[in-house]
């Protein structure tokens, strides 16, 4: 009986083998600046791993992909982070399952979302979610690919559906956060593909320390999902408008693919009312233009800009959506757009920690990215440049004296591959109220 049962778990180790794929990365930053806080590019979008005041930060992932069939997988990943800011403190960077059949996908636990316009965008996946938080905890259910209405791949769509905690680190402890979106994809041709939909989020439940805790049936959740009033055990405001906070972008994306690049067309509206989703504050959102090279160590492999305007704020309607205060909520959810007291959305916003408040939403920002290749086919090198500059106004309800003038710099340069990965990152803030920044770091990692 031994023998068998040690036979067939041989067997079934054996074919278990053939089919995991592992692998992980060890990370290690370390930074130097002329000033107390780091420039803006060397926190903002760093997936949570780096604070204003870091000097030391460190990540080790790793992950586990078994291909169940030819049709499905699963993924188990995980990681830590430590960073000095933290009081010493180690945390989990990463821990999720992730299934995925066909084309449909299902992924619970905390995990890093994927990175877009190879790292170069201000806002990478739209401008109400970035990189510039951790991971939330929770569950998605999303398309993995387009999915067509018929075999030549012309019309198609994609969906997501997804539910997270946001923690007790904010004004409403234990609040939640609901989004979803839905996406239309068509294909003209090989050369020109389209694709435009909407996605809406909502924070709602928990406990306020004004107002105590917040509608969290399921009834209440239903409200929620679809954009609707409270009930009798909501407060004042929300029986008025919607149940909770709500938020969204309509979005854009148009692709023309030549012989040698591609360029993609960026649109993305921002709304947090009806006033918004009816376009009363246009021009607000971002608009940007995105070149990839076909062509592998080049001197630009890739570039984008992007402009993000948000100075609108249905300023013209009137009633109480008048002057809106993007990524805030003062009737209930009053850290606002957060997570973990960082911005979810693009970075530009400025947030107080003392506060927990977004005080700063109204802004012009033109940001630049480009990465490519230094050197020849011997000897290259790898960089990323960033360049923003943000003129701040302030909000409508406190503007700031005088306007802020701001350029942010960033350049990060790979100085070896082998045996492991060292790049140089230099960086400088300018400030029209404050002097220069400037600031010195390198990044060592080594994949396995």
């Amino acid at each position: 009986m031994k023998l068998n049962l040690f036979g067939l778990f041989f067997i079934l180790t054996s074919g278990l083998t053939a089919q995991v794929d592992f692998s992980g990365s060890v990370n290690l930053e370390g930074y130097y600046s002329s000033k107390e806080n780091l420039p803006f590019w060397f926190y903002s979008n760093q997936r949570g791993r780096v604070s204003k005041e870091t000097n030391v930060t460190g990540w080790i992932d790793g992950k586990l992909d078994y291909k169940i069939s030819q049709n499905s997988s699963i993924e188990f990943g995980g990681g830590l982070l430590y960073q000095d800011a933290y009081d010493d403190e180690i945390f989990i960077d990463e821990l999720y399952a992730n299934f995925t059949y066909k084309w449909l996908q299902i992924l619970a636990g905390r995990k890093q979302k994927e990175k877009y316009y190879n790292g170069l965008s201000a806002a990478n996946e739209n401008f109400a979610w970035s990189l510039n938080h951790r991971p939330l905890p929770g569950i998605q259910i999303k398309s993995s690919r387009p999915i067509y209405f018929n075999e030549n791949k012309k019309f198609g769509f994609e969906f997501s559906w997804e539910e997270y905690l946001m923690g007790n680190d904010r004004f409403v402890e234990g609040a939640r956060l609901h989004t979803k979106s839905l996406y239309l994809v068509y294909n003209f041709n090989d050369n020109w593909h389209i694709k435009g939909g909407i996605r809406h989020s909502a924070q709602w439940g928990g406990d306020s320390p004004e107002s105590g805790p917040q509608p969290e049936g399921f009834t209440d959740y239903l409200r929620v999902v679809g954009g609707r009033e409270g009930g009798e055990n909501a407060r004042g405001g929300d029986r008025q408008n919607a149940l909770g906070n709500h938020l969204g972008t309509y979005e854009l994306y148009i692709t023309k693919e030549f012989q040698e690049f591609s360029l993609k067309f960026i649109y993305n509206h921002f709304f947090e009312d009806g006033t918004g989703s009816s376009y009363v504050n246009f021009p607000d959102g971002r608009y940007g233009i995105f070149y990839e090279n076909r062509e592998e160590n080049s001197l630009i492999n890739s570039a984008i800009y992007e402009l993000y305007y948000t100075k609108n704020q249905s300023i013209n309607s009137s009633g109480p959506h008048k002057n809106d205060h993007y990524f805030n909520n003062l009737l209930t959810y009053h850290s606002g757009w957060t997570y973990q007291r960082r911005i979810i959305g693009v970075p530009f916003f400025d947030y107080s920690q003392e506060e927990d408040q977004v005080i700063g939403n109204r802004f012009l920002a033109h940001h630049l990215g480009i990465s490519g290749v230094l050197g020849n086919s011997n000897k290259n090198f790898p960089f990323k440049l960033l360049a923003s500059y943000v003129k701040k106004y302030g909000s409508h309800f406190k503007e700031y004296d005088p306007t802020r003038d701001e350029l942010y710099l960033n350049y990060e340069m790979g100085l070896l591959k082998k045996p492991f990965i060292l790049n140089l990152i230099l960086g400088t803030d300018y400030s029209n109220i404050a002097k220069p920044k400037y600031a010195i770091g390198l990044h060592l990692s080594r994949n396995f």
